[in-house]
């Protein structure tokens, strides 16, 4: 049961100078997205991280649901709150998305929770 796959929740996490160092220089960028089914156009921002040695490779992260939108301004006073999380994608999920050329990985932009988890050194 402890190695069985996870759907949902936090694979992994970063404070946001610490994935901006290992990303890049981050921007705000304004997108919008069709539904298929429904057709209903969608506005979003996203934070978008450019490779510096690569400046066509970009990352993007959304903001999460209980952040909210944050503006440029916003983002860079908030910097030492604020914190990049890998979330869990499914195989088929990741095999779409590669299969269109998309992002594979689905990254969201949070506040550094105030109960965060702390490691604990078994000495394993």
């Amino acid at each position: 049961m402890a190695n069985a796959a996870q759907n949902v929740g936090i694979k992994n996490s970063w404070s946001l100078l610490a994935f901006a160092r290992a990303h890049g220089k981050p921007q705000l960028g304004s997108f919008e997205s069709v539904d298929p089914d429904s057709g209903e156009v969608r506005h979003f921002k996203s934070v978008i991280f450019t490779d510096p040695s690569d400046p066509t490779n970009k990352c993007f992260v959304s903001f999460s649901s209980n952040l909210g939108e944050l503006s440029a301004k916003e983002i860079a006073e908030r910097k030492d709150n604020l914190q990049v999380v890998e979330l869990n994608v499914s195989p088929e999920v990741e095999a779409r998305r590669a299969e269109k050329g998309f992002q594979k990985q689905s990254y969201s932009l949070c506040a550094v929770g105030q109960n965060s988890w702390q490691d604990i050194d078994l000495g394993l």
